[in-house]
């Protein structure tokens, strides 16, 4: 349906075109200073439309071309800082997790150590002797 109206509207477009051409048919002078031509002033005016068309289109294709490399530079410099940010990222939360299994570590140590304690020190007020530690089993070194 939309292209049945595009190609509607472009019949009358020129329609109107041809209708305005054969009410401006009259002989015009046109002078580029060195010298002077003679035609219908519907192509006078369509030529300098599609000349006026063409120096946009010169000017802005410049323009165009300029922000296209522009974008591409931007996106360039937005994927290398996604990339920068997640490496960055990855290597911070290795670096926390590695902390915080060291002061997991700290603390069971802490912990094993005051346990012996308590154990020796029920032991001796229990009256019995305390293990000895096994030399083949040292204890655990918790320390990276």
């Amino acid at each position: 349906m939309k292209t049945q109206w595009k190609v509607i509207l472009g019949f009358l477009l020129v329609l109107i075109i041809v209708i305005f051409a054969v009410l401006n048919n009259q002989e015009v002078p046109v002078n580029f200073g060195f010298s002077k031509l003679y035609g219908p002033l519907i192509l006078v005016i369509i030529g300098s439309a599609i000349i006026g068309a063409l120096v946009v289109f010169l000017t802005s294709s410049t323009t165009m071309f300029q922000q296209k490399r522009q974008v591409k530079q931007l996106q360039s410099q937005i994927e290398e800082f996604e990339t920068n940010n997640q490496e960055k990222l990855a290597e911070d939360k290795a670096r926390y997790q590695r902390e915080k299994e060291n002061e997991i570590a700290a603390l069971k140590a802490e912990y094993e150590r005051l346990l012996s304690e308590k154990d020796n020190r029920i032991q001796q007020l229990t009256g019995e002797e305390a293990p000895k530690n096994d030399t083949n089993n040292p204890p655990l070194d918790y320390y990276d």
